[in-house]
């Protein structure tokens, strides 16, 4: 690897990471070894609420938690980049997300059952035991739309 580029199979490897860990999301197979595919043993995710997650027991736990509120999820990611910073590699992705709320967690005032949101994820990628992890993962939520609990802010945060 060149100072200021990362070769095409470490690229897409890194990316990789993203896209098996939301797959597992959105097909409601998210588990242990998922987890430990994704992230470092101490890999950190970091809400867009900002409350951190550390290790793999801990990410299953919340993402376990967080998603079982929805019937279904769908995200999108693109616009990768990748880009060396001394041993670890920087990911930037955009993302697009739908969200369809389970029957008891809807308003059943409302008309909606679903909300979509856009945001950045921004990543830490290292390699370990000759596979790439993530060391850390956030998303920073620019826009949403759509039904939510009545106090989105208490839901950001749940496990805190």
């Amino acid at each position: 690897m060149r100072q200021n580029s990362i070769d095409v199979v470490d690229r897409m490897e890194i990316i990789d990471l993203l896209s098996r860990y939301y797959a597992a999301v959105d097909d409601h197979h998210l588990d242990r070894a998922t987890v430990q595919a994704v992230f470092e043993e101490n890999g950190k995710l970091v809400n867009p609420a900002g409350a951190e997650f550390t290790g793999w027991d801990e990410i299953l736990d919340r993402e376990s938690t967080n998603f079982a509120q929805f019937r279904a999820t769908h995200h999108l990611t693109g616009n990768h980049l990748v880009e060396p910073d001394g041993e670890l590699v920087r990911m930037r992705a955009n993302m697009i997300a739908m969200h369809m709320w389970t029957a008891e967690g809807s308003d059943p005032y409302s008309l909606q059952n679903h909300f979509i949101s856009g945001g950045v994820f921004h990543a830490l990628a290292v390699r370990t035991g000759g596979a790439w992890r993530l060391r850390e993962l956030s998303l920073n939520i620019t826009w949403r739309d759509g039904a939510g609990p009545p106090l989105l802010i208490d839901f950001l945060t749940m496990g805190d």
